[in-house]
């Protein structure tokens, strides 16, 4: 009983098939080097021998194409007449057929019948019952010895293809003889045509393995110029590679590498950056307590206002502090502009009140008065002691001194500083002032700018800058953990 497949199976039968396809691909994919060049040896071999074999087989089609069917007749090779074997049978029944070898006088009357017989052909006759030679005739080119050099030489190649035998049966006038015939017209054309088979067979075999080699190679030389190009400095260019043999793994870990490095040139980049901006942040910084502490220094050495002369002392000594400060926290500066160095400590926030952010802009502002600017400040009441920010003294004190530097640097001393403060859900400092004719932007590096945004990060905090024509406008916003309804006065 035959058992009908469903036509669920089906698709499952043909689903597998190309699975099974698919798994055998993938394997030949990650088959190593070695193994696939063995392998095409292999079937390459078995191919061409293959092809060599039906060529082979051909030959005599090849021939008859040749001498007969071609539709240009070719005169390059000798060939048999066409009716041979019909006038053979006539002239047979002419001649009595000898009774033995040594039949001296029938072998000579029969000796005309071999004139049939071109130089390329040879006859002999054989006792159809006894099969004993009787008399025969070779074919005269034998006896040239460059045919006979190359027929022999053809003859080993070949196994004897070189030759057409014949054995039948023929009357003649006194009964029946065996005649062989051998044939040698074709030995110009089928010894040529073994070495031409033989030629495309070994240029195929060769041709697949120099395809094969030459795509490896292909591979090997795109590697190069990929690496050449990496000593280059090209590290943007990917490496590309279908293989997944050895040099396909070896194409995958070299753009491995490749992103590997150019990540650390990259990271490089970025920290020689850091450091650049670290520098100038430090620079930055130092030379604004230095000016300060250069101008207290200045005043008292003319005597000017001398009732404030133990207070500039005192703000003298404050600044120096500063600095000294300032010089003992490089790593807080490199938490701030190294972005690989967020494992490094900072010191912690802390409750800062309002009394001490007013005092800070207090002293700001009156530097600011000793340098010739003029200022207009509304502070909140320090009596609101319950308003409280969370911040860090000393990045506080920097941010305040970027902000200031930049207004001593680069404010016009005939416009007025406007400096405010406003306590709510956040306490918001602004600071307002016009830049000089001839300063198009308020810093050429922007490393002051930089060195407060990122301190305010780290404080929670955030900082807006504005700038619109000649007016600068930096404002500062802290989140207040503690508030409590204060009354204002403006100062």
């Amino acid at each position: 009983m035959i058992k009908m497949t469903s036509k669920k199976e089906i698709p499952r039968f043909v689903h597998s098939f190309r699975n099974r396809i698919y798994d055998l691909k993938e394997r030949a994919a990650r088959m190593k080097i070695r193994t696939k060049l063995l392998l095409l040896i292999f079937l390459s071999a078995a191919g061409c021998l293959f092809l060599f074999r039906s060529l082979w087989l051909q030959k005599w089609n090849a021939w008859d194409l040749i001498i007969s069917d071609f539709p240009i007749q070719l005169d390059i090779f000798p060939k048999p007449a066409d009716d041979f074997f019909e006038r053979m049978a006539e002239e047979a029944l002419k001649y009595d057929f000898p009774e033995s070898e040594d039949d001296t006088e029938a072998v000579r009357a029969i000796a005309p019948f071999f004139d049939l017989a071109d130089e390329y052909t040879s006859m002999y006759l054989y006792g159809l019952t006894d099969g004993m030679f009787r008399t025969g005739v070779m074919p005269e080119i034998m006896d040239t010895p460059s045919f006979r050099t190359f027929f022999d030489i053809g003859f080993d190649l070949t196994y004897g293809s070189g030759e057409q035998r014949t054995s039948f049966p023929l009357k003649f006038k006194n009964g029946y003889g065996t005649v062989n015939t051998a044939f040698y017209h074709s030995s110009y054309f089928i010894f040529p045509y073994f070495i031409f088979c033989l030629i495309v067979c070994i240029l195929l075999f060769l041709l697949i393995i120099i395809f094969f080699v030459s795509r490896k190679m292909k591979t090997v030389v795109m590697l190069k110029e990929s690496i050449l190009r990496m000593s280059s400095g090209d590290l943007k260019t990917p490496v590309l590679c279908s293989d997944r043999d050895e040099l396909g793994i070896l194409t995958q870990e070299l753009d491995r590498l490749r992103i590997t490095l150019d990540e650390n040139f990259t990271q490089e980049q970025q920290l020689h950056k850091s450091n650049r901006e670290l520098t100038a942040a430090l620079s930055h910084d130092l030379r604004t307590p230095l000016t300060i502490l250069k101008g207290y220094l200045e005043i008292l050495r003319l005597n000017r206002q001398k009732e404030m002369q133990n207070e500039y002392i005192r703000r003298c000594l404050q600044k120096a502090g500063d600095i000294q400060e300032m010089t003992e926290r490089i790593f807080e500066y490199a938490l701030v502009y190294d972005h690989t160095a967020d494992s490094i400590n900072h010191a912690p926030l802390a409750e800062t009140s309002l009394e001490y952010i007013v005092d800070s802009l207090k002293e700001h502002e009156d530097f600011l008065h000793l340098t010739g600017f003029q200022t207009s400040s509304d502070y909140p009441a320090v009596s609101c002691s319950s308003i409280q920010i969370m911040s860090e003294p000393g990045m506080l004190k920097r941010v305040f001194n970027n902000l200031f530097s930049n207004v001593i640097k680069y404010a016009d001393k005939k416009e007025t500083v406007v400096i405010s403060a406003d306590a709510g859900q956040y306490l918001t400092i602004t600071l307002k002032n016009y830049v000089k004719t001839g300063h198009d932007e308020i810093e050429s590096s922007q490393i002051g700018l930089k060195s407060v945004k990122k301190m305010m990060e780290f404080m929670d905090g955030s900082v807006a800058v504005n700038t619109e024509k000649r007016c600068f406008t930096a404002e500062l916003k802290f989140p207040v953990i503690c508030t409590s309804m204060c009354s204002r006065s403006i100062s």
